[in-house]
This record gives C-alpha cells, sequence and structure tokens, in this order.
C-alpha cells in the first residue's frame, strides 16, 4: 500500500487491518528518523561542548572573588576567543552560581559586565 492509498482510505474511512499496518510502518520510521535526529544532534553539542571544555577550565582558572571584565578574562587566561563568547561560555556557571555577573565601572569605557567566583 502506497501512502497515498492509505490516506485516501483514512480520508473516505475505510479503515482496515492493511491500513492500520500502512499507518504504524510509516509511525516507525518517522521514529526512526527523529532519534538518528536526535543522536547526531546530541553527538554535535558534545564535540562543541568537548571543544569549549578547555577554553572555559582556562578562564576559570583566572577568576578570582574580585569581577573582572571579559577582555580581562581572556588576556590573563591567555585564549584566543572574543569576548562577545564569555557570557555564553559562563553561563551555566552563572546559572549554577559558581559565578557571578556583576556591573563594574571602566575608565573610558564606561560600564561593563564583570565576572567573580560567587
Amino acid at each position: 500500500m502506497t501512502k497515498r492509498e492509505m490516506l485516501n482510505a483514512i480520508l473516505n474511512g475505510e479503515i482496515t487491518d492493511e491500513v492500520l499496518a500502512a499507518v504504524q510502518a510509516e509511525l516507525d520510521s518517522m521514529d526512526k528518523t527523529n532519534a538518528k535526529r536526535a543522536e547526531k544532534a546530541a553527538e554535535k553539542r558534545a564535540e562543541k561542548e568537548a571543544e569549549k571544555a578547555p577554553i572555559r577550565e582556562a578562564i576559570l582558572a583566572v577568576i578570582t572573588d574580585e569581577p573582572k571584565t571579559a577582555s580581562d578574562l581572556i588576556a590573563e587566561a591567555g585564549v584566543e576567543i572574543k569576548p562577545q563568547a564569555i557570557p555564553s561560555l559562563l553561563k551555566g556557571l552563572v546559572e549554577n552560581g559558581t559565578i557571578v555577573k556583576t556591573d563594574i565601572k571602566v575608565k573610558s569605557k564606561g560600564t561593563q559586565r564583570g565576572y567573580a567566583r560567587a
């Protein structure tokens, strides 16, 4: 039974065992495809996390009780990332309370976000 035949049978209200089997096969196929897609997405997330882990550890090693800007953290840690990447890199640590975000005044730059240990 083709997919078109199955859908026409459902539309016409002709639900037979053959139609039910075709629908079940279609659902199984969808489940298998979704599982593969989810597995690939998880692999990509793990890959990206593995790339970010050493950078995160280097940044975490230089964070003290005194708030520092993203630029200062990058310079002290000796890593090559953009300052705009620091918030997303430290998001999990901020959410679990390991690190706190505060606004600090920087001469000639105004107020910037600072990061310190909680």
